[in-house]
């Protein structure tokens, strides 16, 4: 990869970013593809978050960004213009400049559909499904599976005042979902035995240190087990499940799917999704 002054790059505003695997994905596309493009990761304090956006309208050959953890709602906040999708979702993974105007977009949601149904072979549509956290990611996750028309989603939060809000907001959008706003304590047998897929959205089991979200113990066989995270690849939470014959689902597929959609929006061009496959599985276990 050779950069110049004429390279168009983009960029991950996150916080930590260090273990990201999205530069070996978007990089590999856009050599595939032939375009002087190159994808960084930057590492973006909370509370400077809003003055990294104010360097970025000012840069002319920025060519967008993703935005990941915690910025994903902050960004919702402060860009100029919003996607149906973002603005529905009231958060932003991905950013289109538009001179100096920043749009935001949100292809989380539909990343982690499209993995359910191309990766685990199910289709949302009809099943009960338990979702763990209420923020952005959450969010997205939720409004793509209601869009999808899943029958029930039963939210899990240690803020039941967040778990409240977003199952309002869904329930404005989606008349006939039925939505439950519940605390991590509600996380039990008879409850997990009626849902079809259960979904950590948090970033809970990214560290070895992380305290379980629940016992592990009581997941059903009959549940398909999700986590957003996909590094490390298997989560104490997908280990137990998997243990318990339970069919499981790592973040790898979403992480791809939105990845390729983030890429059209920056380039217009179709993202080459084998060649960003084959780079993020050439980096498992790294």
């Amino acid at each position: 990869m050779e950069i110049s002054g004429e390279t168009t790059v983009c960029v991950l505003l996150g916080y930590p970013v260090a273990h990201s695997a999205s530069p070996r994905m978007h990089n590999a596309a856009f050599a595939a593809m032939g375009l002087d493009w190159v994808y960084i990761p930057w590492a973006v304090r909370p509370e400077v978050f809003l003055k990294a956006l104010d360097a970025l309208r000012e840069i002319e050959n920025f060519g967008g960004a993703n935005v990941t953890i915690p910025h994903k709602e902050a960004a919702f906040a402060a860009l100029n213009e919003l996607s149906p999708d973002a603005l529905h979702i009231g958060a932003v993974n991905t950013i289109v400049p538009r001179g100096r105007i920043l749009v935001g977009h949100n292809t989380d949601g539909e990343g982690f559909v499209t993995s359910l149904r191309e990766e685990a072979g199910e289709e949302p549509r009809g099943k009960r499904v338990g979702l763990i956290g209420a923020g952005g990611g959450a969010k997205a996750v939720a409004y793509a599976l209601a869009r999808a028309e899943a029958a029930e989603l039963a939210i899990f939060s240690r803020s039941q005042d967040r778990a409240r809000s977003l199952a309002s907001h869904l329930r404005r959008l989606f008349g006939n979902l039925e939505v439950l706003a519940l605390g991590l304590q509600d996380i039990e047998p008879d409850r997990l035995r009626r849902i079809d897929v259960l979904i950590n959205t948090t970033p809970v089991g990214m560290k070895p240190s992380d305290l379980a979200l629940f016992d592990y113990k009581m997941l059903p066989e009959s549940v398909l087990v999700c986590d957003l995270i996909y590094r490390p690849s298997e989560t104490p939470l997908l280990a137990s499940a998997r243990s318990r014959g339970c069919r499981v689902l790592n973040g790898t597929g979403m992480l791809l799917y939105q990845g390729a959609q983030a890429f059209e929006l920056w380039t217009g061009e179709k993202a080459p999704v084998p060649v960003m496959r084959e780079a993020l599985a050439r980096g498992e276990g790294a």
